[in-house]
């Protein structure tokens, strides 16, 4: 019972971080109808501030994840918690299109470190029945905070104050946080080494596995996806569909929090029929939505409700791929670099280089290309998760039950 009582203490401390990492990555986006004209900045510029974050969340979650493998969780959460919270702080003094690339990327450098660490820790800590629903709530959090309320939060907040102090504001959280894991985290006992050897775990070793390669493919279309209609978004409801900046705000939370009870919700179903279902359907689903979505404008109440379903369906994927799957497809202690792989090289291609693609058609074709991006990224996604092994524990106990129970 004391176990269970840290498991989900531990799991909630996760995912309020996790949670914070969305805020502080994605704000900066909701207020780009603010601080683009102030800037002077363009639509590929635009684009290439949310990239170059990603381009260094992609590097970090990978290096760092390797680090918490070999040093231990709890000090690289700490110090990459403080190092991000700084540099949302240090993001209300850009004046310039320079300086905002710099601090954006950065920030990503922490943010990464969080994610792939705190993955391996919650992996560590729960029991195998519980792992998906586990990981499903500390990434829900994600889209609740970052993409339901954040940009409720960040249009409501410019409405009183600069949009600089916005980011003063949503820096705090973080900084509480690091004291937090600093009081009440346990490191995680570390798996021993094989019988092979250590030098047989460096971070390219998850690439043996066959579903690291499937979910990495995978991440670079959920990536695409993903940063592509964020950093969009505001700009094309507001400049195409012609509506206000607060009206924006409460549409595009419809998408984050959907995305929240996505997030729990099918990761603990795919505990139950499968990891591999649950991709293809919930991806298909997604990809007609977002063409309903780009394709046929409708009022906001039903932009809010098309939103609201397409999360639950798209970011009910993301546990599945970049957590659960790579975490019960390796050995424990390379749950870090396992994680960090899919991440990284979708972060690259999805995160770093889309956007700039999609801002470039976006100035020569219009803001609705970006949008379609979204649509045709996730049937992709529906295709390629054909290619997953099953990593379901109940899900292979009933096969195995189905194949033994075969006639000869």
């Amino acid at each position: 019972m004391k176990k269970l009582s840290y498991e989900w203490k531990l799991v909630l401390l996760l995912a309020v971080l996790f949670g914070i990492v969305g805020l502080d990555r994605f704000v900066v986006l909701y207020l780009f109808p603010v601080i683009i004209p102030e800037l002077g900045l363009n639509n590929m510029q635009a684009g290439a501030i949310a990239s170059v974050l990603a381009f260094t969340w992609a590097i970090s979650t990978w290096v760092l994840g390797s680090m918490s493998d070999k040093y231990g969780r709890k000090r690289v959460l700490i110090y990459s918690t403080l190092f991000f919270s700084l540099m949302t702080w240090m993001t209300a003094i850009a004046k310039s299109f320079t300086s905002m690339l710099v601090i954006r990327g950065l920030l990503g450098i922490g943010e990464g470190g969080v994610f792939s660490t705190s993955v391996a820790a919650i992996a560590s800590a729960s029991s195998p029945e519980k792992k998906g629903l586990n990981l499903g709530i500390h990434q829900a959090f994600f889209p609740l905070l970052g993409i339901g309320l954040g940009p409720i939060i960040a249009t409501q907040l410019n409405n009183y104050m600069p949009w600089e102090m916005v980011f003063i504001v949503v820096g705090v959280p973080g900084v509480l946080l690091a004291w937090c894991l600093a009081r009440f985290m346990r490191e995680p006992a570390r798996e021993a080494p094989s019988a092979h050897g250590v030098s047989s775990d460096g971070a390219f070793a998850a690439l043996r596995y066959r579903n690291i390669w499937v979910a990495t493919v995978v991440s670079c279309c959920f990536q695409t996806g993903l940063f592509v209609f964020s950093t969009f978004v505001a700009l094309y409801l507001t400049q195409v569909i012609g509506l206000e900046l607060s009206t924006v705000g409460l549409i595009v939370s419809g998408w984050g929090f959907g995305g929240f009870f996505g997030m729990i919700i099918m990761p603990a179903l795919s505990d139950r029929v499968g990891r591999r279902p649950i991709m293809i359907v919930c991806a298909a689903a997604y990809s007609a939505l977002m063409l309903v979505f780009a394709l046929y404008p409708l009022p906001p109440a039903g932009m809010f409700a098309l939103l609201f379903i397409a999360g639950v369906f798209g970011f009910g994927i993301a546990p599945i791929f970049l957590a659960i799957i790579p975490a019960e497809t390796v050995p424990a202690r390379m749950t870090g670099s396992a994680v960090g792989i899919p991440t990284c090289i979708g972060e690259m291609l999805g995160g770093v280089l889309m956007p700039i693609v999609a801002g470039g058609l976006a100035d020569a074709f219009g803001l609705q290309y970006p949008m379609m991006i979204v649509g045709v990224a996730f049937a992709a996604i529906a295709i390629v998760s054909f290619a997953f092994i099953e990593t379901a524990p109940r899900a292979i106990a009933s096969a195995a039950v189905t194949e033994n129970a075969a006639p000869l």
